[in-house]
């Protein structure tokens, strides 16, 4: 629920919302209450992507068990897992670019150190 206080800082009215604490925020973002909502929402992806990528190695040997170890489902199910393995380094390549990019415009250190962690 961090993630729904910190849209509701960034994109609410003042008086409505958490940000009725500092009366001179009148709703909008500046790097400092986008970067938290950028890092919580990757975690968030990264986190999908994992339980995701889970699911379809089950979904491979069960195609595997089903095919009864047949050629046509070796194939396919060996074409499953280089997919996998592709999303997989993507989703963590995205996740350390986009951690650079955070750190690059100095969104704090306390926001983006091991985000994953402290799930």
């Amino acid at each position: 629920m961090q993630l729904f206080d910190q849209l509701t800082v960034c994109f609410g009215n003042a008086s409505t919302t958490v940000a009725a604490q500092d009366a001179s925020h009148k709703g909008g973002c500046t790097w400092k209450e986008l970067g938290p909502i950028v890092n919580e929402l990757l975690s968030n992806i990264l986190l999908l992507g994992v339980f995701i990528a889970i699911v379809m190695i089950m979904y491979a040997g069960y195609i595997l068990i089903q095919g009864q170890g047949s050629p046509d489902s070796r194939t396919r199910v060996r074409r499953i897992f280089i997919n996998i393995v592709i999303g997989i380094i993507l989703l963590v390549g995205s996740y350390y670019i986009v951690e650079f990019i955070l750190n690059t415009l100095g969104v704090n250190k306390e926001v983006t150190d091991n985000a994953i962690l402290r799930r």
